[in-house]
């Protein structure tokens, strides 16, 4: 029980109000089914560039294990979720679909 709780309880680097679940982020398989759709990816071929690169970031800035600098928020600012290629790369696995 007191591990559930302290996962619940994580923030880390992001404010109490609304960060990240940890919960969707684990749901991630690092399969690599998303690389060939992102399109970050494929200009710039950077892991911290790529779906689950950035949900390595979030996770460990969840963590207290990163600090949100320039550099980090370069990575998840770049990212383009809104792009239609995105949206059906998941396995429904992860999308709960």
């Amino acid at each position: 029980m007191a591990k559930e709780t302290e996962k619940t309880n994580l923030t880390g680097a992001f404010d109490a109000h609304h960060p990240p679940s940890l919960e969707i982020m684990e749901k991630c398989v690092h399969c690599g089914f998303c690389l060939p759709a992102c399109p970050t990816y494929s200009l710039w071929g950077q892991e911290m560039d790529s779906p689950r690169g950035r949900i390595y970031l979030m996770k460990l800035a969840l963590e207290g294990k990163a600090e949100m600098n320039e550099s980090w928020v370069s990575h998840i600012d770049s990212c383009s979720a809104a792009s239609p290629a995105c949206q059906p790369v998941p396995p429904a696995l992860i999308t709960g679909n």
